[in-house]
């Protein structure tokens, strides 16, 4: 299938426009599973690489060992992860889902089960990808997924990366 595979999300009242290349990136605070306080202004001259996804969502499940695969490699040069799971379920079911993956997943994932975070980037499909640049811009505003993605996807961040 050529056509990128997306789950639809439902509106929220309210819900910013997505956001686009060079837009300032609209920064958030939220506990990640752990209870670890992620705080993206905090993350200081990094890439941010933030994956919006569900258990329900194939295509977002099957972007997820690359990406996990490209953080562990990227990690060290300046790139954070950052998963933002949509389901309303607590911490324990989440936790058993990605615990029950062929993979490990090594970022840290936030459960935005009030959609505040999809609210506040405009995100209304999944999975979505929105990469933020070292200057705090977002540098890629991205839905859906296929096979093959996950190269192009990488060899862009690469270039983003401090010291590029």
């Amino acid at each position: 299938m050529a056509a990128a595979a997306a789950c639809v999300l439902l509106a929220l009242p309210g819900t910013a426009h997505a956001l686009k290349a060079g837009d300032p990136f609209p920064h958030f605070v939220a506990p990640d599973m752990s209870g670890a306080m992620i705080d993206t202004k905090a993350i200081g001259k990094k890439v941010i690489f933030i994956e919006f996804w569900s258990i329900y969502c194939s295509s977002c499940v099957a972007q997820m060992p690359h990406v996990v695969k490209m953080y562990d490699k990227l990690k060290d040069q300046g790139l954070q992860c950052i998963g933002i799971d949509m389901d309303s379920y607590g911490v324990a079911r989440v936790k058993k889902f990605l615990d029950g993956l062929e993979f490990k997943v090594t970022y840290p994932n936030i459960i935005d089960a009030k959609m505040q975070i999809k609210a506040l980037l405009g995100v209304s499909i999944l999975p979505t990808t929105i990469v933020v640049d070292t200057t705090g811009k977002v540098a890629l505003f991205h839905v859906g997924y296929k096979p093959g993605f996950e190269v192009e996807m990488e060899e862009f961040v690469k270039k983003l990366l401090p010291g590029k």
